[in-house]
């Protein structure tokens, strides 16, 4: 008799560790995420190289507008440690990513003739990762690799509100009918000058990834959703930015709603 309930027991133990494992598995980055973690790290990394390829210095900052109250100077030396600490976070969740390797980028960025220059620039590129990012997050698979999204935009959306806050004296509009900007992979990848277009950078280094669940991913302006697709792949492609500085195409009316809004909301 104790016999069978000592193998009762194991069995009861055994089953308990497995389920427990099972849990631990299924909240574990898949394999799925490695084209999504490495989208991540090449707009992180985008980012980085930016804040990196002209010297902060408060010689060359001092004429640009607003200089004296931003305080610029301790400032961008400051978002640029938190961009090296957002390339050390991608790199970090990586490793729990099957299949991981840091995509091979070289970027080139547009000469700053001045510090006026730079600083739009800056805005420009912080706004359209923010928004790349936010994006992203819809083609996760794993909570790790969610919070790290989050995290990110939430990084690079304060960039946004600090560096705008000195551009132009309204920065969140009353009439504002929209959430932040944000844009799936494939509009990421677009060659353009608009926000949000980042192809010119990221087209010869990473590729979007696929959507989850076989199904095209939809970004309206307040919430993102998911349509079936008639066909075996990825429809990622056909997915419509949120909110665009100008909108060109034919889209959704969420989408079309959203680009309307985006004239009147150049970032948030």
């Amino acid at each position: 008799m104790r016999i069978f309930t000592a193998i009762s027991g194991l069995l009861m133990a055994g089953a308990a560790f497995a389920q427990s494992s099972n849990q631990s598995s299924s909240c574990s980055p898949k394999s799925a995420d490695v084209q999504t973690v490495q989208f991540a790290y090449a707009l992180q990394y985008l980012s980085e190289r930016f804040w990196s390829s002209q010297p902060l210095n408060q010689s060359f900052l001092q004429d640009a507008k607003n200089a004296s109250k931003a305080n610029y100077g301790p400032n961008f030396q400051g978002i640029q440690r938190q961009n090296r600490l957002g390339v050390r976070a991608v790199q970090q969740t990586g490793k729990s990513v099957s299949g991981f390797s840091a995509p091979r980028c070289n970027f080139t960025f547009p000469s700053s003739k001045d510090a006026d220059a730079f600083v739009k620039t800056a805005l420009q590129i912080e706004s359209s990762v923010t928004g790349a990012l936010i994006g992203l997050a819809g083609y996760t698979q794993a909570p790790e690799v969610s919070f790290l999204l989050a995290r990110l935009a939430a990084e690079h959306g304060a960039h946004v509100a600090y560096i705008g806050a000195q551009q132009t004296p309204v920065i969140f509009p009353s009439n504002s009918s929209s959430l932040p900007p944000a844009w799936t992979p494939d509009h990421v990848l677009k060659n353009g000058t608009q926000i949000g277009q980042l192809g010119s950078y990221l087209k010869n280094c990473v590729s979007a990834p696929a959507a989850p669940c076989n199904q095209k991913f939809n970004i309206g302006p307040l919430v993102g959703s998911f349509n079936s697709t008639s066909s075996g792949s990825s429809a990622s492609s056909s997915a419509s930015p949120s909110s665009t500085p100008s909108s060109s195409g034919s889209s959704s009316s969420a989408s079309s709603t959203a680009s309307s809004t985006s004239r009147k909301r150049k970032y948030f």
